[in-house]
């Protein structure tokens, strides 16, 4: 008996994901979309949707629909013996027994073996940073810090030319989101650009108790940062008159450490 042709719908093509662990298996997301790619490390290794659960909701749809052009009939997979996948079917072969759950996992794995985070476009990301939607921000946001993590350049660029536009907090709110871009960009090849414009921060930024978190955390970053590469900047902060006493304090002990 010959093999029964899949029907060419969503729910029988490799790229068809679960949009939820705990929703019916008939509706799910698509991998190839480029909205998900921040996060399939996330869905591969922990199981889990919590972090993208909001965007899987928004992009879900019912697997029973017709597939397009990109089809790929799950019937079609080839599998190495010596993949993970291969490796999990032979002792199946031989046991009877088999992880389901590993397996689902190692199929994932395969699928996103030959996607290069370091490249893909980050436009749509970059477009949502200027959004009025907070949530909208903040999916840009996260989404950009999730491709720095796996070395995409241009998802930096975007994300520090986003960080050097925000204008120097004044208020607590402000600052805590001021924080949290200078956690995602602080990268050891990126130290020299922050070292430049956190510099920039300090003339800018007014000392006050609402201001004193941010103008801690710039010092922490600069006394991190070669001696060679920040002395000549400091020393010339103690020559202006902007600066307070206790601020070129700070800016002496620095320099003596």
């Amino acid at each position: 008996m010959g093999k029964e042709e899949l029907e060419r719908i969503c729910i029988n093509c490799n790229q068809f994901f679960p949009a939820s662990m705990g929703e019916a298996a008939e509706y799910g997301v698509c991998l190839n979309d480029e909205t998900l790619d921040p996060f399939i490390d996330e869905l591969l290794e922990d199981r889990k949707t919590d972090s993208c659960q909001k965007l899987l909701n928004r992009i879900k749809f019912s697997g029973e629909r017709d597939a397009c052009d990109d089809f790929e009939g799950i019937e079609e997979i080839e599998i190495d013996d010596n993949s993970p996948i291969g490796l999990a079917l032979s002792r199946f072969s031989e046991t009877g027994e088999l992880d389901l759950e590993s397996l689902e996992a190692d199929m994932l794995e395969d699928r996103i073996s030959n996607i290069d985070m370091k490249s893909i476009p980050v436009d749509v990301y970059a477009s949502a940073l200027r959004s009025s939607d907070p949530e909208e921000r903040d999916l840009g946001i996260t989404s950009l810090a999730g491709l720095i993590s796996l070395g995409n350049k241009e998802a930096f660029n975007e994300l520090f030319k986003f960080f050097k536009e925000f204008p120097p907090p004044t208020t607590l709110p402000e600052v805590h989101f001021k924080l949290k871009l200078l956690g995602y960009l602080n990268r050891p090849d990126a130290r020299t650009l922050l070292i430049s414009e956190l510099i920039d921060e300090l003339y800018q930024t007014v000392s006050n108790n609402t201001t004193r978190q941010w103008i801690s955390e710039i010092f922490r970053f600069l006394a991190q940062c070669p001696y060679e590469e920040i002395y000549e900047l400091l020393e010339k902060m103690l020559s202006e008159k902007i600066f307070s006493y206790r601020l070129k304090i700070k800016i002496r002990r620095l320099l003596d450490q």
